[in-house]
């Protein structure tokens, strides 16, 4: 199978319905980035006995989506994407700065790095995405680190060498989030996995239009709105007991 078939194009460099493959893998959650010991402040909400069941878990979800990651992060991950595809490196600093400032919790900005790190030495060994990874990293500055560290830049950066759209991209990051945060919960909670799918699909519905909303967003309109999460979030670290980093 040649290379744009692979990503989603025919051989010919035009578009094809072929599954893009390599999205998928920079989106599977079995990635060796650090994301299964995460809960995202969800252990906090558990704690506090705000989610306790699959009813509560979906609403803490869904309000997860929509406020905290998806128009911060899911504007980035586009963002990120399209300076991608026409080599604006710099851009691609730009939104990795804006996570920095923008990601109030210390415990959840460490995470979003080291995950964006880790994501991006593993890309490092691709065939497909390495010369990628190799060219932005000659661009830093002397001295400096190898960016972007945050875990939605770095994943912006892949999908458009993967040969995806902003869209798709930002479809793609805001699933894998969303089906971690669900994963979760199913570990921590008396909830199933066939729940935990069940919660996964009924947020499909909602997920496609705020994507579409937030992939097409400048990064001057990125940003969440979220204190109290932010607040459970810093809760978490002083737990008594805690199964998750953050």
């Amino acid at each position: 199978m040649s290379a744009d078939v692979a990503s989603g194009g025919d051989g010919d460099g035009n578009p094809s319905p072929i599954l893009n493959l390599r999205l998928l893998q920079i989106a599977d959650s079995a990635l060796p980035i650090g994301g299964y010991t995460h809960s995202w402040g969800l252990e906090a909400a558990i704690a506090r006995r705000l989610v306790r069941d699959a009813g509560s878990l979906e609403r803490w979800a869904g309000h997860w989506l929509r406020h905290a990651i998806g128009p911060l992060e899911g504007v980035v991950v586009a963002a990120a994407c399209r300076a991608a595809t026409s080599g604006d490196w710099a851009a691609i600093d730009a939104a990795d700065d804006l996570l920095t400032a923008t990601i109030a919790p210390p415990s959840i900005r460490a995470a979003s790095r080291a995950m964006g790190a880790q994501l991006l030495g593993l890309a490092s060994t691709w065939t497909w995405s390495a010369p990628g990874v190799a060219a932005f990293g000659r661009t830093a500055p002397p001295g400096g680190d190898r960016r972007p560290c945050h875990h939605a830049a770095a994943f912006g950066l892949l999908a458009a060498l993967a040969g995806a759209s902003p869209l798709d991209a930002t479809l793609a990051y805001l699933h894998q989030a969303i089906a971690g945060m669900i994963g979760a919960g199913v570990r921590a909670l008396p909830v199933g996995h066939t729940h935990g799918q069940q919660i996964l699909a009924y947020l499909h519905e909602e997920l496609v239009p705020l994507a579409v909303d937030w992939s097409g967003r400048p990064p001057a309109r990125a940003g969440a709105g979220s204190p109290f999460y932010e607040v459970l979030c810093d809760e978490q670290t002083r737990l008594d007991t805690r199964l998750f980093r953050s």
